[in-house]
């Protein structure tokens, strides 16, 4: 018996399976990664600081317009800003993807700042999240916001 000619064969019957691909824009997955956003921004809304540093990884920033801001950053801004007033934010026309461990989605947001004193202000993004599972967890990785109507 010729081995050499056996031995393509063998080596690729006893590789190792390849892991089942993972099933892209599944509804539960999109689902459960536009939960994490909208509740990142219940957190806000409701004074949350807690919820609002939760969901960010260590790693994570955000370009907002052309500025980029830090995780740690981020999260001292916001939380520093609730004694200020109130933030509200209703997204809309999500397009969320969902690829393994990582999701992004993209959206309009359109919020209303009410401060303490003075008039609400309503500003309106468009924004891009990149989330990746951890830990069967989604967590944001980067955000992105333009805004829209300047």
């Amino acid at each position: 018996m010729n081995y050499r000619l056996l031995f393509p064969f063998l080596a690729l019957a006893c590789r190792p399976a390849a892991a089942p691909p993972a099933v892209p824009n599944d509804p539960a997955e999109i689902a459960a990664v536009e939960a994490v956003l909208t509740r990142w921004y219940a957190a806000m809304s409701t004074h949350d600081s807690a919820g609002t540093a939760a969901p960010l990884l260590p790693s994570f920033f955000i370009f907002e317009d052309t500025t980029r801001i830090g995780r740690d950053d981020l999260v001292r801004e916001i939380v520093g800003g609730f004694g200020a007033g109130t933030q509200t934010a209703v997204l809309s026309k999500l397009d969320t993807q969902v690829r393994g461990n990582l999701a992004w989605t993209s959206f309009h947001n359109d919020e209303v700042w009410t401060p303490k004193t003075g008039k609400p202000d309503s500003l309106h993004f468009l924004e891009t999240v990149v989330f990746e599972k951890q830990n069967g967890q989604w967590m944001m990785e980067r955000y992105h916001a333009t805004k829209i109507n300047r």
